[in-house]
């Protein structure tokens, strides 16, 4: 975040006018050359080296945890063979393969920047997730097992659909404040869920 404020307050003071996506803003500064009136006795090349090497440091860290993980799911708690060298190489290739095809079809299909992006996937996926963590917290009700999938897979769907019609009906769209409603959905169709059940219990 503070890098990407820095470099918006360097192009404003140059007069160079900020790209569409903030995802461009490291990319134009990489290309052109905004150093030069800044740091004279440095080599023109040498900010925008340093600036491709950390991204590439912190990207590399990231990727290959998550790649590990992925990899050790894979080969110890599916295929159960967690000694085969042989699977987990060949794992592990697959896994950067389709690492590849996913970043390809992201760039492709995206229209936001990509923090918006995340945080928009968040709000669908993670939904469920805070309102299940919210409810085995706050409550001590029992809910029935075999009904929590369908409602953490409901939950997104009407979430979806409810930003949908808003648009269509008020034009207003849902922006981060859709992971609290998901939640809010999940937690409350857990609720209804229990209160169900213990009615139907024989005192």
């Amino acid at each position: 975040m503070a890098l990407g404020i820095l470099l918006a307050q360097l192009f404003e003071a140059q007069g160079v006018t900020l790209p569409a996506k903030g995802d461009e803003l490291l990319p134009m500064f990489v290309q052109g050359d905004y150093t030069s009136n800044i740091t004279p006795q440095i080599s023109n090349l040498t900010p925008q080296i340093l600036f491709v090497l950390g991204i590439v440091a912190a990207s590399f860290s990231s990727a290959d945890s998550a790649l590990t993980s992925l990899t050790t799911c894979y080969c110890v708690d599916i295929k159960e063979q967690a000694s085969d060298e042989r699977l987990r190489k060949r794992s592990h290739l697959i896994i950067c393969a389709l690492f590849v095809v996913f970043i390809l079809l992201f760039h492709q299909l995206n229209s936001k920047s990509l923090i918006d992006a995340i945080y928009t996937i968040v709000s669908y996926t993670y939904g469920p997730l805070l309102g299940l963590f919210a409810f085995g917290l706050f409550t001590t009700r029992q809910v029935r097992d075999r009904w929590v999938p369908l409602v953490c897979v409901a939950s997104p769907i009407i979430c979806y659909a409810t930003d949908y019609l808003a648009q269509q009906l008020w034009n207003y769209h849902f922006g981060y404040e859709l992971l609290m409603f998901n939640g809010l959905l999940t937690f409350s169709a857990l609720w209804l869920l229990t209160r169900s059940a213990e009615c139907q219990t024989p005192s």
